[in-house]
């Protein structure tokens, strides 16, 4: 067995193995060649490729800041080599690799939580999909000002400034690559894209959204609105959006989109009339515990320090003693101190997004040692709104 970075002539095999894996449509291959075979991990018997998985160059917003995060995607292992610990392999060696290449942290969507857990991630975002009748929107109040108009994939400079503009406020949002842009421009080329303008012209949110047939569509039956991102940055930008897929309320039988547990939709609608279709949870992983603690921000008023006692069998660096100092909306994290508190890297991660409290850890039994205050003062460093994101990968 050999496990080793691909090359460009793997690419190929990749992507058969991972079509197979994920029951992919056949048009995603053009996608999935655009992968840079150094950011893939396989696992080879001979000329056969029988696992395989990769990290996505990304970012991910903490605390207003962009911290380094490698997107692990792809894990894929042959039916007839499953059950032999190949993921893990590959997984290991990909988390090295970011290590290597300063990817702080890592972030996944799982199929199977026992496996990532396993190797250090930890549940740490939830998105929400929801639902809402058309006809709910017509109620929303009219923008006071501004314009909506259609838009092109043409334009994604602007759509992208706007959702930067957003997602630096959201723990969790993803600091999308030109690659990753670049594919969602082509997805984008068969959807309806419009956008919310300001009085002087710029682009103060847009709306992304396709008809997808309903149970009853093939006899003219309603369809249902497949939302795939709604970002607004200004309260008008966001009732016209949201007022336009309400224009559709004698034809769509629902609208279905990803959202958060605090959905600023609710602030707008006179009632509470969204509905919770599924939740999907994603997990992190710290690469580099110390350096994802000086990438994030955090609130300029928290002063704390901390004895934190890690432990992370993959990674050793990870492992040992660190004193926590939070000051000026900066943080580090420095080998020493007591190890007062005692936790596994996957709960310090789950803790460093947001998602997790120290009593919910407690709970769970993640988490040992420390005094009260000493959890006080990580809950105060760390907390915030449930992090989320649009991006799944």
């Amino acid at each position: 067995m050999e496990i080793r970075s691909l090359r460009e002539d793997d690419l190929d095999r990749a992507w058969e193995l991972d079509r197979y894996a994920f029951n992919a449509p056949a048009g995603g291959r053009e996608h999935f060649l655009r992968w840079d075979p150094s950011r893939l991990v396989g696992a080879f018997e001979g000329d056969r490729l029988v696992a395989l998985t990769g990290g996505l160059d990304f970012g991910q917003f903490f605390g207003g800041r962009s911290v380094p995060m490698g997107g692990l995607s792809s894990v894929s292992v042959a039916p007839d080599r499953r059950g032999r610990g190949l993921a893990k392999q590959v997984i290991r060696e990909v988390l090295r690799a970011m290590r290597e290449r300063g990817e702080v942290i890592s972030s996944l969507y799982p199929a199977t939580t026992s496996l990532y857990r396993g190797l250090g991630w930890e549940v740490a975002g939830t998105t929400l999909v929801r639902r809402v009748a058309p006809a709910t929107l017509q109620s929303l109040p009219a923008p006071d000002a501004g314009r909506l108009r259609p838009a092109g994939v043409d334009e994604i400079v602007a759509l992208r400034a706007c959702y930067e503009q957003l997602a630096r406020g959201v723990n969790g949002f993803v600091d999308r690559s030109e690659t990753w842009w670049g594919r969602l421009a082509h997805t984008w080329k068969e959807r309806r894209v419009y956008v919310a303008e300001g009085d002087q012209g710029e682009v103060e949110g847009y709306l992304v959204y396709r008809q997808i047939d309903g149970e009853h569509s093939a006899f003219g039956g309603p369809w249902v609105l497949g939302v795939d991102e709604a970002v607004a940055t200004t309260r008008d930008a966001a009732l016209g959006l949201w007022r336009l897929l309400g224009s559709w309320a004698s034809q769509a039988q629902q609208i279905i989109y990803r959202g958060t547990a605090e959905d600023p939709l609710l602030l707008l609608l006179p009632e509470q009339s969204l509905e919770v279709v599924a939740e999907v949870r994603w997990m992190t992983r710290m690469v580099d515990a110390v350096g994802a603690v000086d990438a994030r921000g955090f609130s300029p008023g928290v002063e704390v320090e901390v004895h934190v006692a890690l432990r992370d069998p993959e990674l050793s660096d990870n492992d040992g003693r660190f004193v926590l100092t939070v000051s000026e909306g900066r943080g580090r994290l420095e080998p020493g101190g007591s190890g007062a508190v005692t936790l596994d890297v996957g709960p310090f991660s789950a803790l460093y997004t947001g998602w997790a409290s120290t009593s919910l850890l407690a709970r769970a039994g993640r988490i040992a040692g420390g005094t009260r205050e000493d959890r006080a003062a990580l809950d105060a460093a760390f907390g915030g709104p449930v992090p989320w994101m649009l991006d799944e990968f």
